[in-house]
């Protein structure tokens, strides 16, 4: 076409402007949901977002070919509108596809090569379909110029929206892209209409008063019109979201608010930002006397190390379990299993998740189950041991009584009745040692408490004597009659005594003798001896655990069990340097008792 007259009319510049800027804006929105949605409506969304970026390229090119003099009803085939349509949805649908992967540069480039050929293509065959243009070889000034142009205009419009603005202020992010995109877009187009001609010449539209009111009050509706509808869409779009956040929000809250088990939230550097109903209810402590403290609030000082070497390691993005002891408010402890996954946001640490498991009760389980395993070994071994001690002690015994029935000198008949004694005294032990393996019933008979100590007390005085140790004994009551096996308790007391003496070097061993506030016989034997450390003494009793270089285990473990019998209770109390306390309490007999 030799001469080309194109009229610019204002009112539809602007509009064009307008209406591709409006659709690029609700593309790049589409998009951003796109992103957030499962992979079935995701697929719908990026459609749509092509197909709202594809319509605003055809209204735009149709808008701008309204002022060529040459119009007419051929700019409405309807294989041309089909196609005018088609090719800018089809390169916007590549590109958005390409942007749903990742936004990084390679498909940023990617999408913006996909969507300037398409929009070429549209303005080379609106060119020969509508202008009679035909395109030469040496006329490739006239393809690559538009293209570079659409490229590097897509290219900044998706740089500015993918590549720079992060979600603070992706909004006006997507309003720069979308006025870059269709200042771009419109440029292309005029490029077009002013290379398709020889003698291309432009003249302004002349307006009169009344049409010019007219376009200025169109122009007004239309932009009043794009901004409510965006304000729509964004609104339907937060209010979306809004309540799905709140739909996440009441889930959390249920999930935390009623799990059994302790849910503890701390920051990066440990402290305390919530706990649940849960681990308020078991610490004893609310969120208001935790919060902002540290996370090692809570535990007892010897698993500190452990837990914080967990917590570190979350930290690093890595979940972990561990068990460890928190102190209740009261002042008992509680086993606990942690379990901290790291809370992460945007591929940011926020901070820990910790679950607090009480597995109280569980290591209860495990250390009755592992004592009674024991205690079948030990009865094992008892029966074994007990059967082949009594065979020699027989063979002792009657040798000592021939020998002390054929002695005349009453110095070795006072010998061989101390060892006669004796070996009564160990087989009398076997019998008891058999009990682990056959408990008996025993006949409890009326005994002093009092009077059995002080037996028990001269036993030990000369060993104490040797390790310049003291027992100083208290007795609150003249007589403390008791209902018991005599014997037994003798055991218990020899037992506690000596491991007094050898846990000492010097100083006193005090015994008490007094009543509890039930009623029954309290004996307190506290030494000044090195003391157990409080992490070993939960063990104290148990088969084969002993503090002793040589020691056994049995000895406590045997007491603990007869004074169970006695129907009476036994503790230990220790500080670690400074000694320990033992208190034994038992039924006392009678009620009326005489002081001292």
């Amino acid at each position: 076409m030799e001469s080309l007259t194109y009229e610019f009319h204002f009112f539809l510049i602007v509009i064009s402007i307008l209406m591709v800027v409006s659709y690029t804006y609700v593309a790049f929105d589409f998009h951003e949901k796109a992103c957030t949605m499962t992979l079935t409506y995701r697929k719908l969304w990026v459609f749509g977002s092509s197909l709202a970026m594809g319509t605003g390229i055809w209204i735009l090119q149709y808008l701008v070919l309204l002022g060529l003099s040459i119009a007419d009803a051929s700019f409405y085939a309807p294989w041309f509108v089909g196609m005018s349509l088609v090719v800018p949805v089809i390169g916007s649908l590549l590109g958005f596809i390409m942007l749903s992967s990742k936004w990084q540069l390679k498909q940023i480039v990617g999408a913006s090569v996909s969507i300037a050929l398409s929009l070429l293509l549209l303005q080379i065959v609106s060119a020969h379909y509508l202008l009679g243009v035909t395109y030469q070889i040496e006329d490739w000034w006239r393809i690559i110029l538009p293209l570079l142009m659409a490229f590097f205009s897509t290219v900044s419009s998706l740089w500015v929206v993918y590549g720079t603005f992060n979600e603070k202020n992706n909004y006006w992010g997507k309003v720069l892209g979308a006025i870059i995109f269709g200042l771009g877009t419109l440029a292309v187009h005029y490029f077009t209409m002013i290379t398709s001609s020889v003698d291309t010449r432009f003249q302004v539209e002349s307006y009169s008063e009344n049409s010019l009111l007219q376009y200025v009050a169109l122009t007004g509706i239309f932009i009043i019109s794009v901004l409510i509808l965006i304000r729509m869409v964004r609104n339907q779009k937060l209010e979306s979201q809004e309540a799905m956040l709140r739909e996440s929000e009441r889930k959390y809250h249920s999930l935390v608010e009623n799990s059994p088990d302790g849910i503890m939230l701390l920051d990066v550097n440990g402290r305390i930002l919530n706990i649940n109903p849960s681990l308020e209810r078991m610490s004893g402590y609310t969120v208001k006397d935790v919060r902002d403290k540290s996370s090692l609030h809570f535990l007892e000082k010897r698993y500190y190390e452990q837990t914080s070497n967990c917590f570190e390691r979350t930290k690093k993005g890595v979940p972990q379990k561990c068990e460890s002891a928190i102190v209740h408010r009261n002042g008992h402890s509680i086993q606990v299993k942690l379990i901290s996954i790291p809370h992460i946001i945007d591929d940011l640490m926020q901070g820990i998740i910790v679950i607090v498991e009480d597995i109280t009760e569980l290591k209860e389980t495990e250390a009755l189950l592992r004592r009674s395993e024991k205690l079948t070994a030990v009865g094992e071994l008892a029966a074994g041991v007990a059967h082949e001690i009594r065979n020699p002690l027989t063979s002792l015994k009657g040798f000592a009584n021939l020998v002390y029935n054929a002695s005349y000198d009453e110095k070795s008949k006072e010998f061989l009745q101390i060892m006669l004694s004796e070996i009564d005294r160990i087989n009398f032990i076997v019998s008891e040692f058999m009990l682990l393996a056959r408990p008996q019933e025993k006949e409890f008979t009326k005994s002093d408490l009092v009077s059995l100590l002080r037996h028990v007390i001269s036993l030990l005085k000369s060993q104490a004597i040797l390790k310049n140790i003291e027992i100083r004994p208290q007795y609150d009551y003249e007589e403390f009659p008791i209902l018991g096996e005599e014997n037994q308790l003798k055991q218990v007391f020899v037992n506690i005594l000596k491991n007094a003496i050898e846990a000492a070097d010097g100083g006193v061993i005090f015994v008490k003798v007094t009543r509890n506030d039930k009623g029954d016989a309290l004996i307190i034997i506290r030494d000044q001896g090195v003391g157990i450390p409080e992490h070993q003494l939960p063990r104290i009793g148990e088969p084969f655990y002993t503090l002793k270089e040589n020691g056994t285990g049995l000895g406590l473990m045997v007491s603990f069990s007869i004074i169970e019998n006695h129907n009476g209770k036994m503790n230990l109390a220790s500080v670690e340097g400074e000694g320990t306390t033992v208190e034994v309490s038992l039924p006392i007999y009678e009620r009326e008792l005489v002081e001292t």
